[in-house]
């Protein structure tokens, strides 16, 4: 039943429930997106990377096909689109899996679809990158 007790300490150094949730939640390095020009910008919050693990088994037609309806939302070169967008292009929607749609379909309307790109910079052509607009006050605003 010890490990269960906090310190005293520990008590005086914890957040607050509403302090936490002001406090910035962690992002990874956006200077590989500030070079591929695909940062929306600090006003935007980084959700992730989509990939569908079955791509790993997949066979080199559906990896194309994906990557291509994935390319096919950056067509005049823009980095990221507006996520109503994303979802009107047929050929990006018919290669999302069940679990991608749904999500897309939960995202507020001000959300972009964005190109990914690893940690070097180097495009992931079967993955796109999910962006929403931040709604948490930096502290002290």
């Amino acid at each position: 039943m010890a490990d269960a007790k906090i310190s005293a300490e520990e008590q005086t150094n914890a957040q607050p429930g509403a302090e936490r949730r002001r406090a910035p939640l962690p992002q990874p390095d956006f200077h590989p997106y500030e070079q591929a020009d695909a940062y929306p910008g600090p006003t935007y919050f980084f959700v992730g990377h989509s990939y569908d693990t079955a791509l790993d088994n997949a066979t080199t037609n559906r990896l194309t096909k994906r990557a291509d309806a994935i390319k096919s939302l950056f067509v005049d070169g823009d980095q990221y689109v507006s996520l109503k967008a994303a979802q009107a292009n047929q050929s990006f929607y018919a290669v999302l899996t069940r679990f991608e749609q749904d999500l897309l379909n939960r995202l507020p309307d001000t959300s972009v679809i964005g190109i990914a790109v690893d940690p070097a910079g180097k495009l992931i052509p079967q993955s796109f990158t999910i962006w929403r607009v931040e709604r948490r006050r930096r502290a002290g605003q």
